[in-house]
């Protein structure tokens, strides 16, 4: 009778056993479920790893607010200056953009009458091209006298991601002082604008 008792405990002890054995211990504060949890990735974490890269936004001359250009026309120079008050890198295809250009003549005297005859800007989306404005007359440009204009660019093509301005002048120049007898030369000048597109940086 005592022999089948302790039999039987062993029977159990080796069932106890074996089910001891093939359990983890577990860690206090832990459960199974957490570390199963543990080992796999977050959402956060893989939305990351899928995430591309935003493209950025080229520099553009205005974004300090002003720049110069510098033409040289044989014997003399036209500069000119463009500067806003808008935050130019903010514009867009869509934004209304505001610029001002002044013109000058240097490195000639004051006895040569210089006459500015046209003043155009063209603008260029790279899908539409269009005349901003033209102005035309017999501008006195001799220095010091300066030519000053205010130029609101149209709306580009949805999606542009930048705009060509081209700038023409055209003058005359007197042949000798007081001759009243001139030629001509024209002024071009290109002034690129960036814009932001959907998902560009700032």
């Amino acid at each position: 009778m005592a022999a089948a008792v302790l039999a039987g405990s062993l029977t159990g002890c080796a069932s106890l056993k074996e089910v001891t054995s093939s359990s983890k211990p577990l860690l206090p504060g832990t459960s199974s479920d957490s570390e199963s949890a543990s080992t796999s990735p977050s959402p956060s974490a893989s939305a990351s790893a899928q995430a591309v890269k935003l493209p950025t936004r080229a520099s553009g001359p205005l974004d300090t607010g002003t720049v110069t250009h510098s033409l040289k026309q044989g014997t003399f120079s036209v500069q000119l200056t463009y500067w806003t008050s808008d935050n130019a890198k903010l514009y867009t295809a869509e934004s209304l953009k505001t610029i001002n250009v002044a013109a000058h003549i240097e490195d000639a005297d004051s006895t040569h009458r210089i006459r500015l005859t046209t003043f155009q800007v063209t603008q260029d989306d790279g899908t539409n091209r269009a005349e901003v404005t033209t102005d035309s007359g017999k501008f006195d440009v001799t220095p010091p006298y300066p030519y000053n204009t205010v130029v609101t660019l149209p709306a580009a093509t949805a999606g542009a991601k930048s705009l060509t301005l081209t700038i023409r002048l055209d003058l005359l120049v007197e042949t000798a002082p007081k001759s009243n007898s001139y030629y001509r030369s024209t002024a071009l000048d290109t002034l690129t604008l960036p814009l932001l597109t959907n998902g560009a940086d700032q």
